[in-house]
């Protein structure tokens, strides 16, 4: 140490640092009297308490709020399946919460299941929308064998019996699956048992491919229609619906259903984009299947039936929207194109009223009458454009 310099020490904030502090302050001081003795020991006293009442809250831990139903804590929606599990951001973590009382949307529903997990799903997400808050009411984080975090879960701020997990059931999109002692086990019988006689989402028709209807529905939930065309009609888009799908799926492209269709229709799964990781709007040309991909942030939001360029005319490669107009006249072939989108050069997208099973323009992609202003809508200038 230099001269004319004093070492430093940290300050001792525990209990017993500043009992020190306090006895050799003690020590220094001149203590006339025994009253005044007295005073500095009821003094000492004081600090101690205030001491060890500071170094106890220093140690104990961070809990969340106190309800009558449990501990809430605040988290950020992430993802959710139809098997009564959600992803959240708790904490700074990924975290798999299991809603406690929701039992498997397609459990024992076997040609039903992947359709009626993807309602769940939807149903998850409308109440519980991505990135936005979500509340979690549980008993000191409890954990089944997996690990998952079990609780009641609410859209951000919400309590009670009105949960996610009792809206699912009360909709007849999920079963009740209660044990012994568990908090609002009664409300989820009796939701369960109301769905079951109003015979509402899994408990009714819905999700069934015996029906035009069902097969309808399971489309939408496959992204190959939009919601609410469940009209129970073979219709135009209908048909172009099951055509896309038989096209994804490598099945000759009829429009009709099939037994065939049908079995595959049971299990299969959304589209999945060649890049998943972009972000932002784009769209693919998928020419062997016939089917147009809108695709928001790595999701395929829509699966499109199309009719690209006879004998490979239309080019393949990345581009991009950079052109559009409402109602196009082609100069070549003196036709009006409603809805078109071009990509490169004279090459666009476009409403066209033959849009059969196979390759058949000129080099445009052809789009039915029905879901040509939904690729108009869901692009602008710019979007990305992938053909291949």
């Amino acid at each position: 140490m230099r001269a004319g310099t004093t070492q430093k020490h940290p300050q001792d904030c525990t209990f017993g640092g500043v009992i020190r502090r306090a006895l050799r302050v003690f020590g220094q001081v001149s203590l006339p009297s025994m009253r005044s003795r007295s005073r500095m020991i009821s003094l000492l006293g004081a600090i101690s308490t205030v001491a060890m009442a500071g170094t106890a809250a220093a140690q104990a831990p961070a809990t969340a709020p106190q309800t009558d139903q449990g501990s809430t804590y605040n988290a950020r929606m992430l993802g959710a399946t139809g098997t009564g599990v959600i992803t959240v951001r708790l904490d700074g973590k990924r975290t798999t919460v299991r809603l406690l009382g929701v039992g498997d949307a397609g459990t024992g529903n076997n040609e039903r299941s992947g359709c009626l997990r993807e309602t769940a799903r939807s149903a998850v997400l409308g109440l519980l929308p991505l990135r936005k808050s979500v509340t979690l009411v549980t008993q000191a984080r409890e954990r089944d064998s997996r690990g998952r975090v079990l609780a009641w879960v609410y859209p951000g701020g919400g309590s009670g019996k009105a949960s996610v997990n009792w809206k699912l059931v009360q909709r007849g999109q999920a079963p009740a699956k209660v044990a012994g002692g568990m908090r609002w086990a009664t409300e989820l019988r009796h939701a369960e048992q109301v769905a079951r006689k109003k015979r509402l989402g899994r408990w009714g028709n819905s999700c069934s491919l015996s029906t035009v209807a069902g097969i309808q529905r399971r489309l939408v939930s496959l992204g190959y229609l939009p919601n609410g065309s469940d009209n129970n009609s073979l219709d135009y888009r209908t048909q172009q619906a099951v055509m896309a799908f038989q096209g994804w799926v490598g099945l000759t492209r009829t429009g009709l259903v099939d037994d065939t269709t049908r079995k595959r229709l049971s299990t299969a799964s959304r589209p999945v984009p060649w890049n998943r990781s972009a972000s932002g709007r784009r769209l693919e040309v998928h020419i062997d299947r016939q089917v147009l991909l809108l695709i928001e942030n790595g999701v395929t939001q829509r699966a499109i039936h199309v009719s690209s360029g006879a004998g490979g005319r239309t080019p393949r490669g990345r581009f991009s929207v950079i052109r559009r107009e409402i109602r196009s006249w082609s100069n070549p072939f003196s036709v009006t194109l409603p809805y078109a989108q071009y990509f490169y050069g004279g090459f666009a997208f476009h409403e066209y009223p033959s849009v059969p099973g196979y390759p058949a323009s000129h080099g445009c992609v052809r789009l039915p009458a029905p879901e040509a202003p939904v690729v108009w809508n869901f692009s602008s200038y710019g979007t990305p454009v992938t053909v291949g």
